[in-house]
């Protein structure tokens, strides 16, 4: 299988890599397909690039956003963070969303380390 796919942006077609792809939007009759420097824009139904797209690689998250899984980078049940933006998450599409990733449950606990410390988060895991 391919990891890219041409869209049509007026008289020329672009090469879009799935992996530079950070989510598409729809808007109208037309798609946004943004990338980390670009953005194209397309008549092309969201739906039909849905299908297109690689499901282990993108999700529906709302009826007018796709998302990379591989730019997402956090989400609760409402918004999902893919690069600088927040993409809103519709109920309908949340359990799609989770079952298209890997979760681990657990107390989670989040802490910013300086230069690497890993010894300071192993106290904070495990203190004595």
């Amino acid at each position: 299988m391919q990891d890219f796919f041409f869209l049509k942006v007026e008289n020329f077609y672009f090469k879009l890599e799935f992996s530079d792809i950070f989510y598409i939007q729809a808007e109208k009759k037309y798609i946004v397909v943004a990338t980390a420097n670009s953005a194209y824009v397309s008549l092309v139904s969201i739906s039909h690039i849905e299908k297109l797209l690689p499901k282990d690689l993108f999700c529906r998250v709302h009826r007018s956003y796709i998302i990379s899984l591989e730019h997402l980078h956090k989400f609760d049940n409402q918004i999902a963070h893919v690069g600088c933006r927040k993409i809103p998450i519709a109920k309908q599409f949340k359990e799609a969303l989770k079952e298209a990733i890997t979760i681990i449950n657990g107390e989670v606990r989040c802490h910013k380390l300086d230069n690497g410390d890993v010894d300071k988060l192993l106290r904070v895991i495990n203190p004595e």
